[in-house]
């Protein structure tokens, strides 16, 4: 909570500050996403619990949709223009 109190003690609007922490973990969860793929699917570290691959499919197409949405976050940010995503208007 130290964190959220030195936030709001600065100055800053809490929820701006929400906003650009969700974006930073956003960003951030690929790695363990992927280290958990591989990590469970190897036999050698599971055993008989590693992953199949019906779990590996589904669990590489969520890792896959993830990095796609932040590929699309990077380029916003970057101002790289997205006619396919432009709000209607």
């Amino acid at each position: 909570m130290a964190p959220s109190f030195a936030v709001g003690a600065v100055g800053f609007d809490a929820i701006q500050a929400l906003i650009l922490s969700q974006v930073a973990l956003s960003l951030i969860l690929p790695v363990p996403m992927i280290a958990l793929l591989v990590l469970t699917r190897s036999a050698d570290v599971m055993g008989s619990y590693a992953n199949g691959r019906l779990t590996m499919a589904a669990a590489t197409a969520a890792a896959a949709i993830v990095l796609g949405l932040n590929l699309l976050l990077v380029l916003q940010i970057a101002g790289v223009p997205l006619p396919a995503f432009a709000a209607a208007g």
